[in-house]
């Protein structure tokens, strides 16, 4: 069995400023540290349970803050970003029985974490076939492409109740719970007790969680700036609808990450 991990930082356990999530600054470590230790104790309990191969996408910012010398011997980690439309996936394809996202954190103009974002926060919001567009909902589907279900999130609990909601089969590990620039947060044993205990269940439970993709893609973005739409509205396909907001639709899944890529 192969296993892809996409970690992100903004969904783990205690963390809850910006600059906790910024290479550099001395929250920054701490921040890092948790994220390594969630991804470590789901690599370990993979393995632990017949998984035989798997390999770690460190998907937030910079690509460089999973410690990759705390992960357990045989797991590969993408580190830095690979010029790909596929993100916070990039390096997923067929060969993978399924995908786990660690770390996810609610949507941008969603209150369930304070640094609730989509991409980039110059992105006021984002809307994708009628849905409140998070980097969850993004990656599942471009996993999807490849046949290959997400069947474990974890995150804060706003992004988690959504995955559920979105995908009944999906396991989820909430990890904190957002209010206002706060967050009440499971300490870091009981994290990763959690996370151990999900990831058993997420692997006995692959079949459930495939996803369709939609016919087409419908895709607004609300940026902060009138600046933001204005330069997004060049880009081919792209309609500006008004001073903050464009819109543009595919059938094409590809196409509509690669505008993404370009326009956030």
């Amino acid at each position: 069995m192969k296993i892809f991990i996409s970690a992100d930082i903004e969904g783990c356990a205690g963390v809850t400023s910006w600059k906790e999530t910024i290479l550099g600054e001395i929250e920054h470590f701490k921040a890092a540290e948790q994220m390594t230790l969630e991804v470590k104790v789901v690599c370990e309990t993979l393995l632990e349970n017949g998984v035989e191969e798997i390999v770690v996408k460190d998907a937030h910012d910079t690509g460089k803050n999973i410690f990759y010398d705390m992960l357990p011997k045989g797991v590969k980690i993408i580190r830095e970003w690979l010029g790909s439309p596929y993100s916070m996936v990039q390096g997923l394809d067929k060969t993978f029985d399924a995908a786990i996202f660690i770390g996810y954190h609610s949507a941008a103009s969603m209150t369930g974490n304070p640094l609730s974002h989509t991409m980039h926060t110059m992105v006021n919001k984002m809307i994708l076939n009628d849905m409140i567009c998070s980097e969850y909902l993004l990656h599942t589907y471009a996993s999807a492409c490849f046949g290959v279900p997400v069947i474990m999130i974890s995150g804060d609990k706003m992004i988690c109740d959504w995955a559920e909601s979105f995908n009944k089969g999906i396991i989820t590990a909430p990890m904190k719970e957002g209010f206002g620039e706060g967050v009440i947060s499971l300490n870091r044993a009981d994290a990763l007790d959690l996370l151990k205990e999900k990831t058993i269940q997420a692997i006995g439970n692959m079949d459930g969680c495939h996803v369709e993709l939609p016919d087409s893609f419908d895709v607004s973005i609300s940026y902060n700036t009138h600046m933001s739409a204005l330069r997004a509205s060049y880009y081919p396909g792209v309609k500006r609808i008004d001073s903050y907001k464009v819109s543009y639709t595919t059938d094409n899944l590809e196409d509509m990450l690669i505008t993404r890529m370009f326009i956030i």
